[in-house]
């Protein structure tokens, strides 16, 4: 289909030509209203950011042994380890997600995130020019957990299977570009899948991670929030109870106002904050596969930063102390590509809302 042509699903899965993406209301096109993922149509727009391919060296290739006592393929949506919280952020890198790393360190506390790799015209997480490379090995020096939320946030119970693992191993060749190792752990975008989805996530090595407590931060109603939050954890005892909770480092008052309060609250109650592989009492070194291997393996910081993007994270690995007070430095990243990202924040938002809402 030429530009202006009706594709996807409104019009009998017509395919726009190439060079061009099919928009959310089935119209082809190019640039941010018709290419900006999770919107665009992947299978009628071969534009579309999520039919993009990352720089770096492939990775389906890359062993799958299923190692530790945590299961895969299987929805796991409860901590093991009484008297923890693991608190887990969806969707970034994003604008906002280095403030939310100032303040996690600022509170010494570690949390999970669950990354995207091409969504909500951001650029990939792996080049250099968007600044987000530098933040996922924060994450990492820091001490947080990286998981993965796919390429561009599709629907992996709407795919194909070829879909689903160009979705997990884009993101996965994204990642390993920054940090040299690949997640162990995926949570499937709107928490959507089917057994089709379960295998082939079995298949690529992937605990499959829910929650039981969603505040709904993504609703942008904070009051709400802070009471869903509260209230489930103040009904029950820390010595008896453990949670795994969803919020969004995509959202502005979720970093810079409601990620204190659930820090604070959480403390207030006798809880414990920490990632999911550590409520899960999972070691660490379980948490990442080798890239060559495909073994356990622990992820790098350093050089891998000047290089991300080129495919040659090459750097002694790191050991992070989950207990250790860490020092309340700032991290001073790469210019954010703020004015296009922001111009497409609020149609990615309320996509992803409406989303929520259904799924």
């Amino acid at each position: 289909m030429p530009a202006g042509g009706a594709c996807g699903t409104q019009a009998n899965n017509a395919v726009c030509a190439a060079g061009l993406c099919c928009s959310d209301s089935g119209v082809c096109g190019t640039g941010g209203a018709f290419c900006t993922a999770p919107a665009c149509q992947i299978s009628a727009g071969p534009a579309c950011d999520g039919n993009q391919t990352p720089k770096g060296a492939d990775t389906s290739k890359v062993p799958r042994p299923l190692f530790g006592s945590i299961p895969y393929g299987v929805d796991i949506s409860h901590c093991t380890v009484n008297g923890k919280v693991a608190l887990t952020f969806d969707d970034g890198p994003y604008l906002y997600t280095a403030a939310l790393l100032d303040i996690l360190r600022s509170n010494n506390v570690t949390a999970t995130f669950f990354v995207v790799g091409n969504n909500g015209a951001k650029g990939m997480i792996n080049d250099p020019a968007t600044g987000y490379p530098a933040v996922l090995q924060r994450m990492v020096a820091d001490g947080h957990q990286i998981g993965s939320h796919t390429w561009s946030h599709q629907d992996l119970s709407a795919l194909t299977s070829q879909q689903r693992h160009d979705q997990i191993v884009k993101n996965e060749i994204a990642i390993a570009d920054v940090i040299g190792v690949i997640p162990t752990y995926l949570r499937p975008p709107y928490t959507r899948w089917n057994q089709d989805a379960l295998n082939d996530l079995k298949a690529l090595g992937y605990h499959v991670l829910n929650y039981d407590i969603d505040t709904r931060d993504w609703q942008g109603n904070y009051t709400v929030a802070e009471s869903i939050y509260s209230s489930i954890l103040s009904q029950h005892s820390p010595t008896s109870s453990a949670w795994i909770s969803l919020e969004h480092d995509i959202y502005n008052t979720t970093v810079h106002v409601f990620a204190q309060y659930i820090i604070d609250q959480a403390r207030k109650l006798g809880y414990q904050l920490v990632t999911v592989g550590e409520c899960l009492a999972d070691p660490v070194s379980n948490w990442y596969r080798n890239v060559t291997t495909g073994q356990p393996a622990s992820p790098v910081v350093g050089a891998a930063v000047a290089n991300a993007g080129g495919g040659q994270t090459t750097s002694a690995s790191v050991t992070t102390s989950h207990t250790t007070t860490r020092s309340k430095t700032t991290t001073t990243i790469g210019s954010f590509p703020s004015a296009i990202a922001q111009q497409n924040q609020t149609v990615y938002s309320c996509l992803h809302k409406v989303a929520r809402l259904y799924y």
